[in-house]
């Protein structure tokens, strides 16, 4: 289902920035992978609402499968999908969260486009008076909306490339809410070679992220 669809303008703001233009290449000679769901329900468990949402075609996000496999083993259910998948993964999330006696904690973690379509979901989510107990993006290509109803938001990105955003603060959203962490500073990141195409394998930035996954989901 297509949530956020991509407007004529916008790929024409991101066409001018430096590596867009492989991403727009791209769209017209690879597949769109479906949306997976990569770690099934534990028996007995309530349903934790993590979703990993990817980036532009999926192919440079798969890094978020590897994660969704992790927490599963931890007993954490965890979702990865597309990112024009935001209307089923709003639904799902409202659903789950009216049907629940004591509805879980949700969190939201995207790459790239999938960093602007959990911005997207929050916000949305903020119609139906649902909480959302963390956010992260990661070399997200826009920077909001941000919503008050996101306790916290944690934003990984490369400055400089063209492509990734800083978040600001805004009415309702205070700074004590925001953490942006400028990736080119981390050697464990850049310094591992890492970038906008890759940084989702990354293992400092992986452990990082599960840790306040863990946290956020209990």
């Amino acid at each position: 289902m297509t949530a956020f669809p991509i407007s004529s303008l916008r790929l024409w703001r991101l066409s001018r920035a430096p590596g867009a233009a492989i991403l727009l290449l791209l769209a017209l000679i690879l597949p769109v992978p479906s949306p997976a769901t990569a770690a099934a329900k534990p028996a007995g468990e309530p349903a934790t609402q993590v979703y990993f949402i990817r980036g532009f075609l999926g192919v440079f996000s798969t890094g978020f499968d590897e994660m969704a496999r992790t927490l599963a083993r931890d007993r954490i259910r965890a979702e990865v999908y597309g990112h024009l998948s935001g209307a089923t993964v709003r639904a799902k999330i409202v659903s789950q969260w009216r049907q629940s006696k004591k509805p879980r904690p949700v969190v939201l973690v995207g790459h790239s486009f999938g960093g602007n379509a959990v911005f997207e979901i929050a916000s949305l989510l903020a119609k139906d008076n649902i909480p959302v107990a963390l956010v992260i993006s990661v070399d997200p290509t826009r920077a909001g909306p941000l919503s008050a109803n996101v306790k916290k938001y944690v934003n990984y990105y490369f400055p400089g490339n063209g492509l990734g955003s800083e978040l600001k603060p805004r009415s309702g959203v205070a700074p004590s809410r925001i953490s942006n962490i400028d990736m080119r500073k981390r050697a464990d990141v850049a310094g591992a070679g890492d970038d906008h195409w890759t940084v989702t394998h990354n293992g400092a930035l992986q452990a990082e992220i599960l840790k306040a996954v863990k946290r956020a989901a209990r």
